[in-house]
């Protein structure tokens, strides 16, 4: 029997720089298999050849994808045995700590040839400066953009019924956890929900959710409460013992978008824009917390100006990402030029070999 993918992000582009949750994930894991290699495209395919091994083996398996480009993997995460496979040198460097034993290093640096690297040297840097300028851009531009959501969040913040807010979330946790103690150390994990891409915002949430028999979909304004109810609810689950994993947000990293509670097939989910879905199944919920705070006109008229200025500059952090990602695209095809396909191929089998050996 073959077991499942869930599609996942590892990484985003946020207010706060570049987010990512591969730490957690490295701490989460049994095994890590951390692959070096200068920037490259080729590493993907064995990600994906190494997650179909498992897959074909009725394993669960995790796909990270590249948030610059929709079909290249940077991980794959064997969820059954809790193998890692992380592409450690770039675009973000991971080192192993417990040498000779959980932790274990493949490099391919071997397998590019000198001469080549040499020739295209000189291009390579200027290419890598030009990208690095554009990222700066995006990502300055991401801060204010995160620095309007703010200002957007206030008057909702102000009026807010916090008392009848409260009093419905209380409802929910009881109606959650009202029948469940369990006499064990609740586990936390970590993902995120989505980020920007050189296409606008993407998230894999329909991916995440395609198994979970119980959807509860917030719905609710900028400031409304929504990521701090679910950092209670999260809590609350941990009190009781459940296993739970936290969705952090793609433009705050402080923030989270959705709560899962693996061991009751639920999940409390941010169900607002970039990521506006609606109930389309059995199983599926609205949790409404727009109504405890309606704006009079003047205050719609204001915040309808504050939204505008946040999706223009959400507008040109993307189009300073497309940017960056056809520089990056540029870089890795060029140093994807400089391989010796023998001794690339001669590493690639030995990761194969390996994980005939190390498969349960």
């Amino acid at each position: 029997m073959n077991g499942t993918i869930t599609h996942q992000f590892g990484r985003a582009y946020t207010g706060q720089g570049v987010k990512h949750i591969y730490n957690e994930l490295i701490g989460e894991a049994r095994k890590v298999y951390f692959i070096k290699s200068p920037p490259t495209f080729r590493l993907s395919e064995l990600f994906r050849q190494v997650g179909f091994h498992y897959l074909k083996r009725g394993y669960d398996i995790e796909w990270f994808h590249d948030p610059l480009h929709a079909d290249v993997l940077e991980a794959v995460y064997v969820k059954g045995n809790r193998t890692l496979f992380i592409q450690a040198a770039h675009p973000l460097s991971f080192e192993p700590k417990y040498y000779g034993s959980t932790h274990q290093v493949i490099s391919f640096y071997e397998s590019y040839d000198d001469a080549k690297l040499k020739e295209h040297g000189g291009f390579l840097r200027e290419k890598t400066i030009h990208s690095e300028q554009w990222l700066a851009k995006m990502l300055q531009t991401m801060t204010k953009a995160k620095e309007i959501h703010d200002e957007w969040e206030q008057p909702y913040i102000v009026g807010m019924d916090w008392q009848a807010f409260d009093q419905q979330a209380e409802e929910l946790f009881e109606n959650v956890f009202s029948s469940f103690n369990f006499n064990k150390e609740a586990l936390k994990t970590h993902r995120l929900m989505g980020t920007i891409t050189p296409e606008g915002a993407k998230d894999h949430f329909a991916s995440l959710t395609k198994g979970v028999k119980r959807r509860i979909f917030i719905k609710g304004y900028p400031g409304s409460g929504k990521s701090t109810m679910m950092k209670r609810f999260a809590a609350k689950a941990e009190s009781v013992g459940l296993n739970t994993q936290l969705g952090w947000c793609g433009l705050d990293c402080n923030s989270i978008d959705y709560v899962y509670l693996p061991e009751l097939q639920t999940i409390l989910f941010d169900s607002t824009s970039p990521h506006e879905y609606e109930p389309e199944r059995s199983g599926d919920e609205i949790f409404d917390v727009r109504k405890f705070r309606e704006l009079n006109e003047e205050e719609q008229i204001f915040v309808n100006q504050i939204k505008e200025r946040y999706q223009e500059e959400i507008r040109v952090a993307t189009e300073y990402l497309q940017v960056f990602s056809t520089d990056e695209e540029t870089i890795r095809e060029t140093m994807d030029m400089c391989v010796n396909n023998y001794k690339w191929r001669e590493i690639e089998d030995s990761v194969y070999q390996m994980i005939e050996n190390i498969t349960i």
